[in-house]
C-alpha cells in the first residue's frame, strides 16, 4: 500500500512540475505580447548573447540576407532554415520542429505571404512557435496571417528614421535589434513598428 502511496505522488508531483510548461502560451496574447493584455512586470531579460534566433526564410533570400547580416553585426546568433531546396518547397512547419530542438529564443521570418498557396503550412508552423512558447517575429510581410495571436511582432525595414510617417503621427521607429529584445523579453512595444538595421 505503501508503494502505491509513493506512485501515485510521484506521478502527482510529475503532473504539477509540468503545469509552468503549459503556462507559456499566454492566453488572448501573442507570445511576447503579453504585455498588451497585462500591467509590464519587472523581470531578468535575455542579453543578446544568450539569444538565438531561428530565422526561417519565406522564399526571399535577399531579404533573409540582409537580417542576417544585421544580426551578424549586432552580435546576436542566428540560424538559418530555408524553405526551399533545388526548386522543391519544403515544409515551414517542419523547419519550425527541427529549431525549436536548438535553444531558440525567437522565430524571425521575412516576407512570409500568411494567405498564399502555402497558407495551411505556414499556419501550422506559427502555430508549433506558439505552443513552444517562441515569439516570432515578422520582417516585411507580403500578407499577414488572420490570427495575431501567432505573431509578437510585424516589423516593416526602412532606411531612416524619417522615412516612414503615418497620417498625422510619425510611426514608431527603432532598431531590429531592439525590436526583437522587446519581443524575446516580453517587454511593452507596439504590435506593428518600422526598424533600422545596422
Amino acid at each position: 500500500m505503501r508503494k502505491f502511496g509513493r506512485a501515485v505522488f510521484g506521478v502527482c508531483m510529475a503532473w504539477v512540475i509540468s503545469l509552468p510548461l503549459a503556462s507559456c502560451t499566454p492566453k488572448n496574447a501573442a507570445v511576447g505580447d503579453t504585455k498588451a493584455v497585462s500591467g509590464h512586470v519587472p523581470h531578468d531579460s535575455i542579453d543578446k548573447s544568450d539569444m538565438l534566433i531561428g530565422v526561417v526564410s519565406a522564399g526571399d533570400g535577399q531579404r533573409d540576407r540582409m537580417v542576417l547580416e544585421a544580426f551578424k553585426k549586432v552580435g546576436i546568433k542566428a540560424i538559418y532554415a530555408s524553405t526551399a531546396d533545388g526548386g522543391a518547397v519544403l515544409h515551414p512547419a517542419q523547419s519550425f520542429v527541427d529549431m525549436k530542438q536548438r535553444p531558440v529564443t525567437a522565430f524571425v521570418i521575412a516576407s512570409i505571404d500568411a494567405l498564399g498557396s502555402q497558407s495551411g503550412e505556414w499556419n501550422k508552423a506559427l502555430r508549433e512557435a506558439r505552443d513552444g512558447g517562441i515569439p516570432v517575429i515578422l520582417v516585411d510581410a507580403v500578407q499577414m496571417p488572420e490570427d495575431t495571436l501567432l505573431y509578437a511582432e510585424s516589423l516593416r525595414i526602412v532606411t531612416s528614421d524619417d522615412s516612414e510617417q503615418t497620417p498625422g503621427r510619425k510611426q514608431p521607429t527603432m532598431s531590429l535589434e531592439q525590436a526583437v529584445h522587446a519581443a524575446v523579453n516580453d517587454n511593452p512595444h507596439p504590435k506593428t513598428m518600422s526598424v533600422t538595421l545596422p
